[in-house]
């Protein structure tokens, strides 16, 4: 079956997450290599109105999934040409506690969004990932539907 033009193809459950690449808000380096060696909570974010979407994910994990799951934002933006990446970085800060600046990766040209084969849109993309950095379910919902029930329940037996 072919997908129409921006048709959302989450990575599917027991496949490894596709290799990509950004810098976090410090302008550190990182690929998504990074992402095996514990479980993951995976919010992505594809327009630039979704970061109170993303944090209602963040703020909910802390009631649902222990400490040793790592919290991991991706912010995959397509912006134009003549906003800079440190300009974008720079506005995101605004709204990312600085504790979580390195856990917060960003690109203003959509490479990450491409390379996980997601479309635009305001509602978090969630992904549960295993240790090996396998996707163990995946989400594209807002924190308070029933659909989050699948992340809570697979990083709760990690």
């Amino acid at each position: 079956m072919l997908l129409a033009p921006g048709a959302l193809a989450l990575p599917p459950k027991g496949a490894p997450l596709p290799a990509f690449s950004a810098n976090d808000l410090t302008d550190g380096a990182h690929a998504s290599d990074e992402l095996k060696g514990r479980p993951s909570l995976v919010v992505i974010i594809t327009d630039k109105d979704a970061g109170e979407a993303m944090r209602g994910w963040f703020s909910a994990a802390d009631a649902h999934v222990p400490d040793t799951v790592h919290r991991q934002s991706l912010i995959t933006l397509k912006l134009p040409f003549i906003v800079s990446e440190g300009a974008a970085r720079g506005k995101a800060k605004k709204q990312v506690p600085q504790d979580f600046w390195k856990d917060t990766w960003l690109d203003k040209n959509g490479g990450m969004a491409k390379s996980l084969g997601l479309a635009s849109s305001r509602t978090p993309y969630v992904l549960a990932l295993d240790a090996e950095g396998r996707v163990v379910a995946s989400v594209h919902a807002t924190v308070d539907s029933p659909e989050a029930r699948t992340i809570w329940s697979a990083l709760s037996r990690r």
